[in-house]
């Protein structure tokens, strides 16, 4: 009996951090997207900051998720000036 709790201990263990390992990468290749949208569109000239529904049409995300992306995100800033708008760190 015991032999079967330290299996079942080490299964939801293993399955718990893959659920964090995945969320944490699915975490960083949304900031990713997010972040190239941002540099790509200071390089063509556009302003620097985007508000939240432009941030997921262009990425095709939903604006829930850009904005919690954003509020996580250490390389995204909020624009003081603009309600709902985000610029990345400068370069």
């Amino acid at each position: 009996m015991d032999a079967k709790i330290i299996v079942a201990l080490v299964v939801i263990i293993a399955v718990a951090a893959h659920v964090v390992l995945y969320r944490w990468v699915k975490f960083k290749i949304q900031e990713g997207v997010i972040l190239q949208f941002l540099r790509d569109a200071r390089e063509e000239g556009a302003p620097d900051h985007h508000h939240v529904d432009a941030i997921a049409a262009h990425t095709g995300l939903s604006v829930a998720r850009v904005k919690t992306v954003c509020e996580k995100s250490k390389q995204v800033l909020p624009d003081p000036a603009v309600a709902h708008s985000w610029r990345g760190l400068p370069l």
